[in-house]
């Protein structure tokens, strides 16, 4: 009977999204033919882009960015050039290169001309694009640019200028407008100044690196890696056990809503989705499909973990008043943060004793949420730190994370000793990755030397601890899915 039920739950709740996203898209597609109607003027003062638009206002885009203070008053925008985003691996959302050109009346009758890069973000259009958002909930990027958080968040340098931000969680739908920071510094002509992708310094996991990368001069792995603990300690600070993250106005943050009982249908349907990919994955390495070598012990771990998955289990953990929590990225990894050399950070992150986080911009908040801390810690070393690296200095970082933490006065080392944080840094990681590995071991167009990448990196992350790693975790953070029988 209870199984009846959860699956007539589940098909209803699902029906109502899928009705969400079909009015969304009825909406869209109406808002479109009055924008083309009401803005064909000249004299009207033009409109933001929304999903599936193809063209910007250059007069709504001028306006957006004298108001910002990206350009002066009196500038006159001369072109805007739109090119796609080479390279871009993300998952989810339209990236869009934006070149903008203005001119500056000299008073002599000359023109000074400059340049603006930007980044044009959308989510793309449709009704199944929108359906996957309202699930999701990804438009909380574009939410949380506009909110008091990220206007207070620390350290100040730690996000890109973010210009115009509109997030619809009922429309399903988010447009961001920011800078294009891989060009800070860059007019310098310096190298050693240049951003530099975080990612690459870390060797770019199965991808390789640019040409370019050895004159750019990056910083020493084990030097970048205490900035980025560093920094994680300067966010995470800020909010530890704050609980009115907990609260209803902040359900846009992911998992927020866990914390007081609710969104159970959800996380079992990612749940679900995530066993699905598991037997699948294993199926295609098993009859060769995919040419992947799971070990027999990664193998139990990933099974008994998803046997022994529930909602009850994952409520005792989020009840327990000695888990922290605050405010987290949510996807912390080396290909969302861009090294920001252009005002002195070099010198910070060349010595690893360094305090200063300034030097780390993070983009793609798209899962920032309600989490146990040290779960984006352990997310990026698997993701992206070689094996004898973070075997040699995975508990030195964190050291100096935790000492970071304590002289912010975060919280106190008798309340929160050391070894209590090097434990959830070990578990959080692992639940952190045993549901992504399963959804990548299966998905579309992975290659099968990155998901051995994966295991590899998981499997030798698991064996940090001193018993080896535990016979199974708990499956906790998950990307919203749809039920899988969805159709």
């Amino acid at each position: 009977m209870a199984q009846a039920l959860t699956a007539q739950s589940t098909s209803f709740t699902y029906r109502l999204y899928s009705l969400q996203s079909v009015a969304a898209q009825s909406y869209a597609t109406l808002r479109r033919q009055l924008t083309s109607v009401l803005f064909s003027s000249s004299l009207v003062g033009g409109h933001a882009p929304n999903p599936g638009d193809t063209e910007m206002s250059t007069p709504w885009l001028r306006n957006t960015l004298i108001s910002a203070g990206a350009i002066p008053k009196d500038a006159t925008v001369v072109s805007v050039e739109c090119k796609g985003l080479d390279g871009n691996r993300g998952l989810c959302g339209v990236m869009t290169r934006v070149l903008v050109t203005y001119s500056l009346n000299s008073g002599d009758d000359r023109k000074d001309s400059h340049d603006l890069h930007l980044i044009l973000k959308k989510s793309g259009d449709g009704r199944r694009h929108r359906l996957g958002n309202i699930v999701s909930g990804q438009v909380r990027e574009a939410i949380f640019y506009s909110s008091d958080l990220a206007k207070t968040l620390m350290p100040s340098t730690l996000l890109p200028k973010v210009y115009y931000a509109h997030g619809s969680q009922w429309l399903g739908e988010y447009v961001i407008l920011m800078e294009d920071i891989k060009q800070r510094g860059a007019a310098q002509g310096i190298d050693s100044q240049k951003p530099i992708d975080v990612n690459f310094v870390f060797g770019n996991q199965i991808w390789g690196l640019p040409d370019s990368i050895k004159s750019l001069a990056p910083p020493a792995e084990t030097a970048m890696l205490d900035q980025m603990f560093l920094t994680a300690a300067e966010m995470h600070s800020q909010h530890w056990n704050d609980s009115r993250l907990q609260q209803q106005q902040w359900d846009w943050l992911k998992f927020a809503s866990w914390y007081r009982g609710s969104g159970r249908t959800q996380w079992e349907w990612s749940v679900q989705a995530g066993l699905r990919g598991w037997e699948k994955g294993k199926q295609k390495a098993a009859s060769g499909e995919l040419s992947v070598q799971y070990s027999e012990k990664f193998v139990r771990i990933l099974d008994e973990s998803f046997k022994r998955a529930s909602w009850e289990r994952l409520q005792k953990r989020l009840q327990d008043k000695r888990e922290p929590f605050t405010l987290i990225h949510g996807d912390f990894h080396a290909a969302n943060m861009i090294l920001d050399r252009s005002t002195n950070a070099s010198s910070a992150v060349a010595s690893s004793s360094s305090t200063s986080s300034s030097s780390i911009v993070m983009y793609d908040w798209s899962e920032v949420c309600v989490w146990e801390p040290t779960t984006d810690l352990g997310q990026t070393v698997i993701s992206d730190v070689a094996i004898p690296l973070f075997q040699a200095h995975a508990r030195i970082a964190l050291r100096k994370y935790w000492e970071r933490l304590i002289e912010l006065g975060a919280t106190k080392a008798s309340d929160y000793p050391f070894e209590t944080c090097w434990k959830a840094f070990l578990r959080g990681g692992v639940e952190k990755w045993l549901w992504t590995f399963a959804i990548l071991c299966n998905y579309p167009g992975m290659p099968a030397s990155l998901v051995q990448y994966f295991h590899d990196q998981l499997l030798a992350f698991i064996e940090l601890a001193d018993n080896g790693g535990e016979e199974y975790y708990d499956i906790t953070t998950v990307c919203l899915f749809s039920p899988p029988d969805a159709s």
